[in-house]
């Protein structure tokens, strides 16, 4: 599927009704120039590095549409690469990001969809590499999604809902990150009539098929039950059947038993919410955890799962997320930059993995100074092949607003990474350093400076270093 037809099938699902109820859109263009300059532009080796002039123009918009019935916003970003040294290495670049949603029957069934275009590096060796980097490690990333959605409510006994969702990634210059992705689930719970005791039953199914002939089935039962020993703590049981089946080149397994899991959810106060359990799944002890905190001003977040996903399922999880908690132009600009993929992907290859992941930030702003704290660490136990592959990370930032108009900030971070069957690893360092103006509500400009030193002790990967200065203006209309 190719950029123009997923951006032409997002549209046709989601803008038919609502250019039918004839709902405004909000057309909000943008323009962005910048001047960079790298002394490393090909992330080259030490002694073999290159320096390069870069002429930047970014081009978009963001398109909104919010009706009763009809929910879209689109947006879209042309990037533009002049290279001074060589101009045969100028480029395009198109990203763009949209979601929607379309009520066919008010609170009784819906459609949602997603979609996605941008880039990302082909393999996580080498990593920390953006669209200016001449590497020969960059492909273009297609994520589409569509899932309608039918909800049948029991008056206050209970609520039904049937979802089928078909997703499918395209990844150009590697085929094992190529596949598509069909589930199906339904739910029921308890509505408010059980309030003491609530209970629910799931059943779910998905199976992934790569292109390269690789599969993954997965399909599980469950039946909870849930005590509201309090208006602040409660406690819940979960028990169930789950079977899993991989299929690969290089051999077939599956897995299947009983699962259960025991936990508690407690909220001491309207700030804090706190939920911890532990269990079985199909490929052993399963433990999860969650922790929120608000304070005056900050906030404090922690979350730990354990769960068998794939390659796919993360480029999907990338594209819906980003739409909800994010505006359209934050998922495509960051700090004057085009989205890209950081070193916690995976590695693009077919098969599923059992993945633990941690992650804890901490964030908050008082008068001019804002912060924000991030802690990462995910391994990763491929099926099948037994491989298995670790990425950690910590990154901070810091900004001032040192006039009415004028703000600094600074960014630090260190990734550690290991690679499926593959000897050595390779660590990260990246700062950067900045200063920004407002000129009105529309006009602002930018100069930053950042730096980033790659370590490798993998035997077919030198590490590398990078000094980059870059001057942005942008312009709203």
């Amino acid at each position: 599927m190719t950029p123009r037809n997923a951006l032409g099938v997002f549209l046709m699902t989601v803008t038919p009704l609502a250019l039918a109820l004839d709902e405004a859109w909000d057309f909000t263009p943008r323009l962005s120039l910048s001047q960079d300059y790298s002394d490393n532009i090909g992330l080259a080796s030490p002694g073999e590095e290159e320096s390069e002039f870069i002429t930047q123009l970014n081009t978009g918009f963001n398109l909104n549409r919010d009706g009763a019935r009809a929910r879209a916003q689109l947006g879209y970003n042309l990037q533009s690469l002049f290279y001074w040294q060589d101009s045969n290495d100028s480029a395009l670049f198109h990203q763009f990001f949209g979601n929607g949603r379309v009520d066919l029957l008010p609170e009784r069934f819906f459609i949602d969809s997603a979609a996605s275009f941008s880039q990302r590096q082909l393999t996580r060796a080498r990593a920390g590499a953006d669209n200016l980097n001449l590497d020969n490690n960059r492909g273009d990333v297609l994520t589409f999604s569509i899932s309608p959605v039918y909800v049948q409510q029991f008056e206050d006994l209970a609520t039904a809902q049937l979802r089928y969702s078909y997703n499918r990634v395209d990844t150009q210059g590697n085929e094992g990150g190529n596949s598509q992705l069909n589930t199906v689930s339904l739910n029921l719970d308890s509505g408010p009539q059980f309030s003491r005791f609530g209970w629910g039953l799931a059943l779910n199914y998905s199976q992934t098929d790569a292109d390269g002939g690789a599969s993954t089935t997965q399909q599980n039962a469950e039946a909870l039950g849930r005590w509201n020993v309090t208006d602040r703590l409660d406690l819940f049981a979960v028990v169930g059947y789950e079977q899993d089946a991989f299929d690969q080149d290089d051999g077939n397994t599956q897995s299947d038993g009983l699962i259960w899991r025991l936990g508690s959810t407690y909220e001491p106060s309207a700030r804090t919410l706190l939920e911890a359990f532990f269990g079985k799944r199909a490929f052993g002890t399963n433990y999860g955890a969650t922790a929120r905190h608000r304070m005056r001003n900050s906030q404090f977040t922690l979350d730990y799962t354990e769960s068998v996903t794939s390659v796919t399922q993360f480029e999907i999880d990338q594209t819906i997320p980003r739409g909800v908690n994010q505006t359209i132009e934050e998922a495509l600009i960051v700090e004057g930059e085009p989205f890209l993929f950081d070193l916690e992907t995976p590695e693009l290859r077919s098969g599923s993995f059992v993945s633990k992941r941690l992650s804890a930030g901490y964030t908050g702003q008082r008068r001019k100074l804002g912060w924000g704290l991030r802690v990462f660490h995910e391994q990763r136990d491929y099926e099948i092949s037994n491989d298995s592959e670790e990425a950690q990370s910590i990154a901070g930032n810091l900004s001032w607003q040192w006039r009415p108009r004028t703000s600094v900030f600074a960014n630090a971070s260190r990734q550690e990474s290991t690679f499926a069957g593959q000897a050595g690893e390779e660590t990260l360092s990246a700062t950067q350093f900045g200063i920004s103006r407002q000129f009105g509500n529309q006009v602002s400009a930018s100069v930053q400076y950042s730096y980033r030193d790659l370590e490798s002790s993998r035997p077919e990967s030198d590490g590398y270093q990078e000094n980059r200065v870059s001057a942005t203006l942008q312009k709203t209309f």
